[in-house]
């Protein structure tokens, strides 16, 4: 509901500031500003997962990177948060800091991983299920902490990946 306000109160802004450059010769700095801020209320409702938000919706604490799941050519923004039992993506639900569930894959069931280019746009973490679904997350902290995923998971990284990640 928040958001359709704002989207509103952004196209009054907009057909304000129109007016008013068009018929008083001048542009409203203040209505500019409103029109800034109604935009990053509309993205900050319709986007943002916080970790705090999947610890709530998984009532324990768990190891979550901000994302976007990438779908064909679709961007979902949300969070890719994992334990040692499952990998979920959330996305966004509502206002009011609902997360949903995007995927969920349990731990027992990843076939494997690839940490890197998923597409000719993004980088980030590719996971392939036991049964052949694959998701692509765009995610750069994934880099970074890519043992600790993979700790995280009850995997163990070869040598050789060891050693690229201390580069």
């Amino acid at each position: 509901m928040l958001h359709k306000i704002a989207i509103i109160g952004a196209l009054a802004t907009i057909l304000y500031i129109v007016y008013t450059s068009l018929y008083k010769g001048y542009i409203l700095i203040p209505l500019l500003v409103l029109l800034a801020l109604l935009a990053a209320i509309y993205y900050i409702t319709t986007s943002i997962v916080t970790s705090s938000m999947v610890d709530k919706k998984e009532k324990k604490k768990t190891i979550s990177f901000r994302g976007g799941l990438v779908d064909g050519s679709n961007l979902i923004p949300g969070r890719l948060a994992f334990d040692e039992e499952k990998i979920v993506f959330y996305k966004r639900k509502g206002d009011l800091g609902g997360v949903s569930e995007c995927f969920s894959i349990p731990v027992e069931n990843l076939a494997s991983y690839n940490v890197g280019k998923i597409n000719e746009y993004h980088s980030g973490i590719k996971l392939v299920s036991s049964d052949g679904s694959e998701y692509s997350i765009k995610c750069r902290d994934i880099f970074k902490e890519e043992g600790t995923f993979v700790s995280t998971i009850g995997w163990t990284l070869s040598e050789e990946d060891e050693e690229n990640e201390e580069d």
